[in-house]
Parts: structure tokens; C-alpha cells; sequence
């Protein structure tokens, strides 16, 4: 099937703004986590993002319809993907205020193998050759940029991987959602209940600062702001085209990782990086092909 090029290229220039969108969310994240408690941040990053949603929906006419036909088993699956969402950005943030910014970011990137191990247990989908091939590949890849058993490991260097585990369940459950439902109707109450979630670990927890001056909120605002941004322009692009054609474009976020992080930190951990984030990009392209394959047939 044919794709006119214009829908591609549309397609392409969402995700790479959205990939701007998420790396410039993580610099502010950075900046801030030295003096700002993560759920704290984490609450900002979730509670604002409902903003763009919210005028989304508002210019596409669709409030009735994102409240109509509820039924419990949405709303689970929902509270599911909205928890994963709450203990995604936790690890994520601790992971990029502790380490280089490109290496927590690229291990991140270990997510596509972590979907096809779950497709195995939770739908019951056969994996072949080419998936348990780049699920190795991608192992491999990870095992060289986290170095266990060197001085170069820490315990950090696991939470980009719970990051990715976070989002692989986020993503498979989708599947248990009939294809009828909108996708902007799944993000407003995924986005809900991962609200909830922060801030009732934020009631439960402790060590939060008082916000120090209207700079420091103006940039938890947008950390939300530019959260919201992202997804939508994710969700936006993965309609416009087929998932196939789009997703190697995400590895874009690697070199961008590492250019934000020399540019605002003068990070440049090439010598950890290389060459597992090879094995870790071949992995995922490996996927991506045998899943184009497939949808070619």
C-alpha cells in the first residue's frame, strides 16, 4: 500500500519535533533535580501535560465522546498504563540526574526487545529467529554500556532499563483496547490516573522543597507542557503512517541525546556508549524490519 509523501514527511518532521520535545523536558529535569525532589518534579511533569491534551480534545470537539462508553475494563487498563507512566518518569529522571544524559537516554532505547520478551508471555505471539536475534543483540548492547563488574557500573545504570520495561507494558496492554477506541481517549485517562499516582506519592513522601522563584516553576510547568507536546505529536504521527515507517526515526533521539548533553553539561561518555549503542540500534532496526516484513505480506 502506497503512502503519499507528503503524510510522511509530516509524519516524520511530528516525531522529530516530539523527540526535541522529550530530550528538552530531560535538560530541564537535570538542571532542576539537584535541588528538587523527583516525585515533586515528576507531579509537575504529569499535571501539566494534561494541558495540551485538554486543547486537543477542545479544538477536536471530543469531551463527549472521551466521556461516554467507559467500562471497568478500560479504566484498568488504564490505571495500568497510568502507573507505568508514574514509575517510567520516576526512573527516568532519577536515571538522567545521576548519570550522562546520552547513556541514560540510550539505554532507554532497549525497549523494542523488552515488547517482543513480553509478546512472548502476555499475547501468547510466536517469536522466531529474527525477534530472539535481536533481543540477544540488544542484551549484548546493554550488558557493554552499563559494564557490570566494572568501575564504570552503577546501580543507576538499571533504572533506564526500568524505564523501558515501564513503557514495553504500557505499549502491550494497548493491545487488550479494541482498535474502535480513540487514542487521545486512552491518553487523557492513562495521563489521569499517572496523575493520581504522583500525587499520592507525593502526599506519602517527603524531602520537598519549597519552590525557590518563578524561573524554577515556569520550567516545572514546562516540563509538562512539553510532555504533553510529545505524546501528542507521537500519537498525531503514528496515525498519520504506519508504525513500521516511523519508528527507526526515533534513534534520532541518541545522536540529539548526545548533543544536548556536550552542549548543556559537556558530557561526552563515547568511550561507555560505543559500541553497545550499536548493538542496541541493530537490534531494534532488526525488529523493525521483520515487523515491516510482516505488514508487507
Amino acid at each position: 500500500m502506497m503512502i503519499r509523501l507528503d503524510k510522511l514527511y509530516i509524519a516524520i518532521g511530528s516525531v522529530l519535533l516530539g523527540i526535541l520535545c522529550v530530550d528538552s523536558y530531560g535538560i530541564i529535569i537535570k538542571f532542576l533535580g539537584d535541588f528538587y525532589s523527583i516525585i515533586q518534579l515528576t507531579v509537575f511533569r504529569n499535571s501539566f501535560a494534561v494541558l495540551p491534551l485538554l486543547a486537543l480534545l477542545y479544538f477536536t470537539k471530543s469531551f463527549s465522546s472521551t466521556l461516554s462508553d467507559l467500562n471497568a475494563r478500560f479504566l484498568i487498563i488504564c490505571f495500568i498504563r497510568g502507573i507505568c507512566f508514574t514509575l517510567m518518569h520516576i526512573c527516568y529522571f532519577l536515571a538522567i540526574t545521576n548519570m550522562n544524559f546520552a547513556t541514560a537516554s540510550t539505554l532507554t532505547f532497549s525497549a523494542p526487545f523488552f515488547i517482543a520478551i513480553f509478546s512472548i508471555f502476555l499475547l501468547n505471539e510466536k517469536v522466531g529467529i529474527y525477534r530472539w536475534s535481536a533481543i540477544i543483540v540488544g542484551f549484548i548492547g546493554v550488558v557493554l554500556i552499563t559494564k557490570p563488574g566494572s568501575d564504570l557500573f552503577t546501580y543507576y545504570s538499571l533504572l533506564p532499563l526500568l524505564v523501558a520495561i515501564f513503557w514495553s507494558i504500557a505499549m502491550i496492554v494497548l493491545k487488550f483496547i479494541p482498535d474502535s477506541v480513540s487514542t487521545a481517549k486512552i491518553q487523557f485517562y492513562s495521563l489521569l490516573f499517572s496523575i493520581i499516582g504522583t500525587i499520592f506519592l507525593y502526599i506519602f513522601t517527603s524531602d520537598h522543597q519549597t519552590i525557590a522563584s518563578y524561573k524554577d516553576l515556569s520550567l516545572m510547568v514546562a516540563t509538562g507542557v512539553l510532555g504533553g507536546i510529545a505524546a501528542i505529536l507521537f500519537i498525531y504521527a503514528y496515525r498519520l503512517v504506519e508504525a513500521s515507517k516511523l519508528t527507526s526515526f526515533e534513534y534520532l533521539a541518541i545522536p540529539s541525546s548526545f548533543i544536548m548533553g556536550w552542549f548543556f553539561f559537556k558530557e561526552a561518555p563515547l568511550d561507555q556508549l560505543f559500541p553497545g549503542v550499536i548493538a542496541i540500534i541493530l537490534a531494534g532496526m532488526i525488529i523493525i524490519w521483520r515487523d515491516s516484513h510482516r505488514e508487507g505480506k
